[in-house]
């Protein structure tokens, strides 16, 4: 009987052990899950950053196009002309 008594004492030690770990992990598993929230928030905040500043940088290119630099005359006379078969391609539609 005493060989079945350490048998037992010896799972209920291993289970409390489990149990700990379980704990544990499950803690670690919110700890991570609120990192990982964070981080999706500040790689949102880093896509919408790098959008606004691709789009100041378009911004900045035409308007040195409209000042006359010569690096952007090319671009916009092609985006004209775009702009150009845009506006008659609606006005086709309409007529």
């Amino acid at each position: 009987m005493s060989k079945a008594l350490k048998q037992i004492d010896q799972i209920e030690l291993k289970i409390k052990t489990l149990i700990d770990e379980n704990l544990r992990l499950q803690g670690e598993a919110v700890d991570n899950l609120e990192r990982i929230d964070g981080l999706e928030k500040e790689l949102k905040e880093a896509q919408e950053e790098i959008c606004n500043s691709a789009e100041n940088t378009i911004a900045l290119k035409t308007a040195n196009a409209m000042l006359g630099s010569d690096d952007y005359k090319t671009k916009t006379k092609l985006k004209i002309n775009a702009l150009v078969r845009e506006i008659d391609q609606c006005i086709a539609q309409l007529a």
